[in-house]
């Protein structure tokens, strides 16, 4: 039972290790990631880049005791340490997962913002009888954003003249 605990640390630790790496990194790119109207950000202990530190490193602290316990003899020691190690590994694939969607989320914003300030499309080409084609000047269109849902449906008129009448 032991040697097959061990292995199961043993590859715990091994996948956790690359994951502590990428949440590390995707703490670094997500802190040194432009925002919009600052030139220079503060750092601190509140940036991504060193909450991410601190997240590993609690993990990597929970993981040693965690490891301990699930060697004990004792059922309930045994049940403690499955029980941490259960949870600092979502701990640790939740914090993933979230880093990933924040970077995912601020470049984005980068792409739409940049989008708004140029406000240059070229329009699309007219379709006629002639072959040749005209050089075309990019115009300056203001974006699309694309809306939610309940937000078109409540402002569409077509929904709201098709409601339900009250009698």
């Amino acid at each position: 039972m032991n040697e097959l605990i061990l292995v199961l640390l043993a590859i715990v630790g091994v996948i956790s290790l690359p994951c502590s790496y990428a949440l590390i990194t995707l703490g670094k790119m997500v802190d040194e990631f432009p925002e919009e109207d600052k030139t220079t950000r503060t750092r601190g202990i509140t940036s991504p880049a060193e909450t991410t530190k601190i997240a590993v490193i609690l993990f990597w602290v929970m993981f040693l005791p965690g490891a301990w316990a699930v060697l004990q003899e004792g059922v309930v020691i045994v049940i403690v340490g499955i029980t941490i190690l259960f949870a600092i590994c979502l701990f640790m694939l939740t914090a993933l997962v979230f880093s990933f969607q924040v970077l995912s989320t601020m470049s984005q914003r980068k792409n739409e913002n940049s989008d708004a300030i140029m406000g240059v499309r070229a329009p699309p080409p007219a379709v006629s009888g002639s072959s040749s084609h005209a050089p075309v000047d990019p115009v300056a269109i203001a974006p699309t954003r694309k809306g939610s849902l309940s937000k078109s449906l409540v402002h569409s008129k077509s929904f709201l003249n098709e409601g339900v009448t009250l009698r």
